[in-house]
């Protein structure tokens, strides 16, 4: 089984996020969440090494294929990478920071 995160924007710095079956059961949400990075982090830490990828949504787009691991110790930079998609940018890196990488195929 891979499980899918699913994350939700209900308004300004309030996020919720669930995390579901591949047969699209919810086995474990929770709102009101400040960011999109601390949905991803506490996502990744609730799945903790039972699930080594998950695959990752925003509002109903699948994002591809991601690392758990590398969602709880990377949360903000996978954020960034979002928001430079949702923004119609390409992520090429910010402030120093190495955006390069691309999910999992």
């Amino acid at each position: 089984m891979r499980p899918k995160v699913e994350i939700e924007k209900i308004r300004e710095s309030y996020f919720n996020y669930s995390v579901s079956t591949e047969s699209g059961n919810a086995i474990y949400a929770c709102e009101g969440l400040y960011s999109i990075a601390e949905c991803i982090h506490d996502a990744a830490t609730a799945l903790g090494h039972n699930f080594p990828i998950t695959t990752l949504g925003y509002e109903g787009f699948v994002l591809g294929e991601f690392s758990v691991e590398m969602m709880e110790h990377s949360a903000k930079l996978l954020e960034r990478w979002l928001e430079a998609l949702l923004n119609g940018l390409a992520p090429n890196g910010r402030d120093g920071d190495d955006c390069r990488w691309q999910p999992l195929k």
